[in-house]
């Protein structure tokens, strides 16, 4: 009987780094997870955590756009229909931080949504202003929380310098080539 747990323990540990190796920064894409039914409740539950699975990868392995989706999926958990990932503030944030500083919009939005919630008005107020001088004006239906955070930060020297730090540091991780 312990043969065969020693056996099926070998097997897991050397097939692991297999399927871990898998996942690139491009492979599998983004698009194509969800369009193999990551967020189409009509699609087993099973299917669907395989390709949560196979996004968590893509997304670990670099890929921006993966982990601006993991991340939205984490934050809003299972109130959005079909998401197979439990909410998780602290794996949002993680996974959404990641894209943001990889210049994703919707993650820069996403995060100033998280942590005004989570009481954080400076990092809200960051990651707006950042959102704002990478990509121009907030879409309008994105526009009240850019609205709602300025209206209670003041002026802040400090937060200007960060912003401008911050941008320019997304820029070079932009221009460097993909992992």
């Amino acid at each position: 009987m312990s043969q065969g747990f020693i056996l099926a323990g070998c097997l897991l540990w050397f097939t692991l780094p297999v399927a871990a190796t898998d996942c690139t920064a491009t492979r599998p894409s983004t698009a194509d997870i969800v369009d193999e039914g990551l967020l189409t409740p009509s699609v087993a539950i099973d299917r669907r955590r395989r390709l949560a699975d196979r996004l968590l990868c893509s997304a670990l392995a670099g890929n921006a756009a993966s982990q601006e989706l993991a991340g939205t999926l984490y934050y809003q958990g299972p109130s959005r229909k079909g998401n197979v990932l439990m909410r998780d503030m602290s794996r949002a944030r993680h996974m959404l931080t990641a894209a943001a500083n990889r210049g994703r919009r919707h993650a820069m939005h996403q995060l100033a949504e998280l942590e005004l919630s989570d009481g954080h008005l400076y990092e809200a107020a960051l990651w707006t202003r950042v959102e704002y001088v990478m990509h121009g004006l907030p879409l309008p239906p994105l526009a009240h929380l850019n609205r709602t955070i300025e209206a209670r930060i003041s002026q802040d020297t400090r937060l200007e310098a960060d912003v401008l730090l911050k941008v320019a540091a997304i820029r070079e991780a932009m221009e460097a080539p993909t992992p």
